[in-house]
């Protein structure tokens, strides 16, 4: 299955939505949209896991922060903790990514 855009934006996944949903208003498609995505943000911004079935889970890892070097320079730098979010893929969709991978290989 090879995908019609190089990159999947927002527009892209409401212009979809839309095609498959034509009884349904745009601006009330947009709306519903723009909420699933906010609602995901919050949830990590507070620290939660959000998991899409079928699809993965997303999760906010904290990291200590660090004293670090400006190579410039070579003036010491304080880096403050932070999150980075990771996405873990779910069996189904690394099933799916690798099976395209072995029909890739076998042609």
């Amino acid at each position: 299955m090879e995908s019609e855009h190089s990159s999947v934006t927002k527009q892209v996944i409401l212009e979809k939505l839309i095609e498959l949903n034509p009884e349904i208003d745009r601006e009330k498609l947009e709306k519903a949209l723009e909420t699933v995505f906010d609602e995901i943000a919050l949830a990590l911004i507070c620290g939660d896991r959000v998991e899409i079935r079928h699809l993965g889970s997303l999760v906010v890892k904290k990291r200590k922060g660090i004293q670090a070097r400006n190579p410039k320079s070579g003036a010491k730098v304080q880096i403050s903790d932070r999150g980075s979010l990771y996405f873990r893929a779910s069996r189904e969709l690394l099933k799916h990514l690798n099976q395209e991978t072995s029909n890739d290989n076998a042609s």
